[in-house]
This record gives C-alpha cells, structure tokens and sequence, in this order.
C-alpha cells in the first residue's frame, strides 16, 4: 500500500515582495470587477484583487476614463493592475506610468478570449506567439520594481495546449507568479476547464501557480486545490452574486467552520454595495452598473424574474433600495449559504 500523502495546508502566498495572507484572488472581469464589487469582495473573503483590464496604449495617452479604470482605492490592498495591449514596448511604457499608482502588482493580460483583442495579438493573441510574450514581460519588468504576474488560457485551442511553455517563458523573463485560466482561447467560457493543464504548470516552473476556472462553490475550490497542487485560487463568474463565496472557500481549505450568512447579513451586504456604488458612480451610472449586480444577487431566490422586471423599471435610487430591501429580506431562500 502507497503510504497517504500528507495534506497541504492553506496558507499565504508570497508573489515577490507582497503577501497574500489568504490565497483567494478576484478574478478581472470587464465592466464587473471595479472599485466597489473590489471593495466588497476583500471585505467578504477575497485575499487580493485584480483590476479590469487596462488598454494600455490609453493608459499612455492619458485617457482620463482609462486611468480611472486603473485607479483603486488603499482597503483593496493587495491589489493589481491589469493591462493590456499587443505592442510589448507600450505594456513597458503603461507598467513605468502605472507604478506611480503604487499597486502591489502588476498583471499582464494574456489570456482575454475576445475575438477583436485576439486578431490585434493582445490578450490571448500571445499564446500565438510565445517570443513576443516573453519580449512583453521582459519590458515590464524592466520598466518598474513593481512584482508582475501574467494571466494565461491553455492554450490557442485543444490541438494546441502550451501552457507550460508559455509559463516557464514568462518566469524565465522574470514573472512573479502565473495565472492560468484551465481553458482555451477558441473555448471563451465553453465546457469545462481542464485542471490538469493547470497541475503540469505547477510541476513544471518554480514560481506560484494561481488555478482559475469553474470554481463555483467552496467544494470546487477544495478539488482544484487537492488536484493541482496550485497555490492560489482566483474565482470570477462563481463570486457574482455571491462575495461571500471568498469567504466559505477559505474555510473549506482550513477545515474551518462556515457560518454562511443569513438574509439581514445578506442584504447588509447588498445595501452596502449599493451605496457604495453610486457613491462612485454618481445616482444615475452607479444605478445602471448596480442592476446587473441586484440580478445576480436575486437569480435562484423566490419571484426574483418579477423583481428583476420592477427593478429596471425605477430610476429614483432610493425606490430601487426600498424595493430590493422588501425582496431580499422577504425571501426565504436568502437564508440559505453559498449556492
């Protein structure tokens, strides 16, 4: 008999100089992922944040708008950057500007699916060419101190899995840590992600592995820790509508107990958000953003399609809170845990 490999314990990571005291990272999403939903998921759980993506030929040009997408706020600490772009020496010149922002991290996008990003050889357009990725970290470690992390797919597609050369590549020309999304460019979100690509990344580079891909409950964060050695997890669709998910997959990999919040904590959360939001955005943008955020937050509970149908009804702000605070705190099932 095979004697029994001893369980690994879920603790900090460390990517360069910055510790991440608990190994749960908030995956960037486009127009998702901005300061507030940020804010809230580090209040419930997450150990570190990443920026939306950032273009960083705007980002050179001093694009207001753009800057703003790059700006946090200090309690999201840590926290990355994320930038994008196909040119190599751009993504040098946008980290060198960027460092004056002090973010704990700099990320490299290398993985966005999207077609029109892709054909421009941005995103996961470099898993097409692996010498010009390891050109574009390179300049970005050159241009700042600051610790860069690159966020990769599997590969262009199923015939043509390179993850792990695209990974030692990156640590070789400096990389502080991978994120490797277990899916393929031609996949966008598709199937299912193949955590064994992300077990072969671990086994081949020395630097951390942070494992991403359908992580939609504490269990799943449990076998993707258990099966691919990683070091991290990094969760995105799985936390819309839920950011206490941070919290419940932290305990799960403690073998801690989970108290899963009831519905006052829940709305107290939700309100919070809320404010928060418009707070940023101001009533009218901040409404706007906020409604896609109250129909995640409602999907599954009890006449949620009715209230979802009032809600983008209403424009006054304090009729959308009133409403949704009669909804959440008159749901059954917002008794429940993370689902």
């Amino acid at each position: 008999m095979q004697p029994s490999q001893p369980e690994r314990i879920f603790a900090s990571l460390t990517i360069g100089a910055v510790t991440v005291e608990t190994p749960l990272f908030v995956a960037p999403l486009a127009g998702i992922t901005d300061r507030t939903f940020r804010r809230i998921c580090r209040r419930n759980g997450a150990g570190m944040v990443i920026t939306e993506m950032v273009a960083a030929e705007a980002l050179v040009r001093n694009h207001p708008k753009t800057w703003n997408l790059a700006r946090f706020e200090q309690d999201e600490r840590p926290v990355g950057v994320q930038l994008f772009s196909h040119d190599p020496a751009v993504l040098g010149e946008a980290a060198r500007r960027v460092a004056e922002l002090e973010p704990d991290v700099i990320d490299l996008n290398f993985g966005c699916p999207v077609k029109k990003v892709v054909r421009r050889g941005a995103g996961a357009g470099f898993l097409e060419d692996l010498g010009r990725l390891s050109a574009a970290v390179r300049e970005v470690v050159k241009a700042s101190s600051i610790p860069v992390t690159v966020k990769l797919r599997s590969g262009p597609a199923s015939d043509r899995i390179n993850a792990v050369e695209a990974a030692r590549r990156s640590e070789d020309a400096g990389a502080a840590a991978v994120v490797l999304h277990a899916r393929t460019t031609s996949q966008f979100f598709r199937g299912r992600a193949d955590w064994k690509v992300i077990a072969e990344v671990k086994q081949a580079i020395r630097i951390p592995v942070i494992g991403n891909g359908d992580v939609a409950r504490p269990e799943d964060a449990q076998r993707l820790w258990d099966e691919t050695g990683c070091d991290g997890i990094m969760i995105g669709r799985g936390a819309l509508g839920h950011p206490w998910m941070f919290a419940a997959c932290a305990a799960a990999l403690q073998q801690c107990p989970y108290y899963p919040p009831n519905a006052e904590e829940k709305w107290a959360v939700i309100a919070e958000h809320y404010q928060m939001m418009l707070a940023d955005k101001g009533d009218k943008v901040g409404l706007l953003e906020m409604r896609k955020h109250l129909g995640w937050y409602s999907k599954g509970l009890p006449g949620a399609v009715q209230y979802r149908a009032q809600v983008v009804r209403l424009n006054d702000p304090q009729d959308v809170l009133t409403t949704s605070k009669e909804f959440f705190l008159k749901s059954k099932l917002a008794e429940a845990g993370s689902d």
